[in-house]
């Protein structure tokens, strides 16, 4: 009998410490596998499908999305030619995170000056090389 009570007494300790595991600060989603895929595989049509559902389930668990993921989604709408979208989500990464405040209004800026000049469009390189 005291040798079942100190199994009892394991496994229920393993659930209590098993609940107190911590959560993650933020909701990954598919994320990581949309910059693999853009990164390694070169798989631009699926990289939007990625970040929309990564930033779909985040708001649906309510956790906020992580750093970058919003300013990755601008990106790809920027290269789509969706500057009005672009510049919607540079806005959004800003107001969660505001220590990329520099770059977000950095690249609002550019966006808004080739508007504003109606001078051809900047290849995406050179905006994509200002991020790193």
């Amino acid at each position: 009998m005291s040798s079942l009570r100190v199994v009892g007494w394991c496994v229920m300790s393993v659930f209590v410490l098993a609940g107190c595991a911590p959560q993650g600060l933020y909701y990954w989603g598919a994320y990581e596998d949309g910059l693999y895929d853009r990164y390694v595989e070169n798989s631009g049509e699926q990289v939007e499908a990625y970040l929309r559902q990564s930033m779909t389930e985040a708001e649906a668990s309510r956790m906020p999305v992580p750093p970058g993921l919003y300013a990755d989604y601008g990106f790809v709408l920027y290269q789509r030619g969706d500057k009005a979208g672009a510049i919607d989500y540079f806005r959004r990464e800003r107001e969660l995170y505001p220590e990329s405040t520099a770059l977000m209004n950095k690249l609002i800026e550019r966006i808004e000056q080739q508007d504003k000049s109606g001078a051809a469009e900047l290849p995406t390189e050179e905006l994509a090389g200002e991020e790193r």
